[in-house]
């Protein structure tokens, strides 16, 4: 049974659908054959085959049409993180968190080179480069370059004083994009010289793609969605436009740019209008996170690929012979107009006034934090309240990678050496009246994906906030509240 808040969550989304969304996207197939859940999607540039891989380290095949599975693969021990192709389609490139890269041969029908090495821990992305000469991939704040057969010396070109978090390769393959912390930079691969770089805004940039040949988006921490143009080897300076999108995730836009597909929100996938700046329709059917979305072989087929290991296969087209669906797209919703108070869940509450202060805290005047521990505190947002009490919740809705964090409020620690989990960790916060109020999220580690990440979820009694709080070894990021007793 769903609960009134989710009821009227969903509802509000349909209400911000365009009015013109023409044929939706129904269920087609569903195929449970992955081992573990699925990771990530990419199609293949002919359009012929979707590939996805899993937690287990396998790669499937699938016809681009159908989803079948026509091949798979064991190619790693640990999780795929990546797929790529090089520019004819003849080579797949895919890679692990923790420091391995293969190469698959589509004419051989086997994997023609690998290297592996502890140092290289971290890969976010891995790309072939002009002429598919050479590749490029990062570790955390490095960034390497090798000949594409993987038989030459690992050249490291850049010690960056950020994490690399995601990167792409402009059409002509001449220029590698990438985001380094939350500024975006441009190299030349005929020099491995960088030709540009800013900051768009002070959130880390973690996701990247095309949307064609000239137009990039980025999607940062603070769920600022943003399209900028890139033309002659240089990016402009400002977005032609941007939206609030929510947490940022891998992105997947049809070929005419009129779609763009993500998950990782919940067990539905979202469809966006980039054009309209809103949300097409939502995909309900999958029993656990979505992970991976993918357009098959034309824009009217996509791909979702979930964390329950299945991948289902979503249509545009009139299918009238589809098989049934056990897992059916819910009716329209009915909004209950009632006022809603929604109630916090009764888990594991943590009280304030049990924990002393352990680091020294830095503040303006106003009290607003500057440092914690030595450490650059940034604020992730500022949240005006009416009451003295907020519950706030902590969890990780993402991959669990390892992350300990320790919070503070007001200068004291009230959640020490804390390893997050999927489960919520009940606090309570007494407000102080009319001046400002912080928590600060303090890494005491940076887990398997850094930088040490958690979800935030504030109540005040009426109304969730939701936040996702970032920080690593040099920055904290930080809530303030504001409490009018007034």
């Amino acid at each position: 049974m769903r609960s009134p808040f989710l009821l009227v969550y969903l509802a509000c989304c349909l209400l911000s659908l365009p009015r013109s969304t023409g044929q939706l996207f129904r269920p087609q197939a569903r195929f449970s054959d992955n081992a573990a859940g699925v990771t990530v999607m990419a199609r293949h540039p002919e359009g012929k085959m979707v590939i996805n891989g899993d937690r287990d380290g396998n790669l499937y095949f699938r016809d681009a049409s159908t989803g079948q599975v026509f091949r798979k693969i064991k190619a790693h021990q640990s999780p795929v993180n990546t797929l790529s192709f090089n520019s004819n389609g003849q080579l797949l490139i895919s890679s692990t968190f923790d420091g391995e890269i293969r190469i698959y041969d589509f004419q051989k029908d086997n994997f023609v080179q690998s290297i592996y090495s502890p140092d290289y821990a971290g890969i976010r992305f891995v790309l072939f480069s002009i002429a598919d000469g050479f590749i490029y991939f990062n570790s955390n704040s490095r960034l390497y370059k090798t000949r594409s057969d993987l038989t030459q010396k690992v050249d490291l070109i850049r010690q960056e004083d950020d994490t690399l978090y995601d990167a792409v390769i402009a059409a002509d393959r001449s220029a590698v994009i990438y985001s380094k912390g939350h500024s975006l930079h441009v190299l030349n691969t005929r020099s491995d010289l960088l030709r540009q770089e800013f900051s768009p805004g002070p959130f880390p940039i973690r996701y990247m793609n095309f949307l064609n040949d000239t137009t990039l988006v980025t999607w940062s921490d603070d769920g600022t969605l943003a399209f900028w143009s890139f033309r002659m080897g240089q990016l402009a300076l400002n977005p032609t436009s941007w939206m609030k999108a929510g947490l940022p995730c891998r992105m997947a836009f049809s070929s005419d740019g009129k779609f763009m597909a993500t998950g990782m929100v919940g067990n539905w996938a979202r469809v966006w209008s980039p054009q309209e700046r809103a949300i097409f329709q939502e995909l309900f059917g999958h029993q656990q996170t979505v992970t991976a979305t993918c357009f098959g072989k034309n824009d009217h087929i996509l791909f979702t690929g979930s964390n329950d290991r299945s991948v289902r296969v979503w249509s545009r087209e009139e299918n009238k012979t589809s098989p049934p669906d056990t897992n059916p797209v819910p009716p329209p919703l009915v909004v209950d107009t009632t006022p809603l108070t929604v109630k916090p869940p009764e888990i594991d509450t943590v009280h304030v006034a049990q924990h002393e202060q352990v680091k020294a805290v830095e503040v303006a005047d106003n009290n607003i934090p500057k440092s914690l521990g030595g450490r650059q505190v940034i604020s992730a947002g500022s949240i005006e309240v009416n009451s003295p009490t907020l519950t706030i919740s902590v969890y990780d809705n993402s991959f669990i990678d390892g992350d300990t964090l320790s919070l503070y409020f007001n200068g004291k620690c009230i959640l020490d050496h804390y390893g997050v989990v999927k489960q919520k960790r009940i606090i309570h916060l007494q407000l102080e009246p009319d001046i400002n109020n912080y928590l600060i999220l303090f890494a005491e580690n940076l887990g398997l994906r850094p930088p040490n990440t958690a979800a935030i979820l504030v109540n005040d009694g009426k109304t969730d906030r939701f936040f996702r709080l970032s920080s690593d070894m040099k920055v904290c990021s930080s809530l303030n509240f504001t409490y009018n007793k007034k």
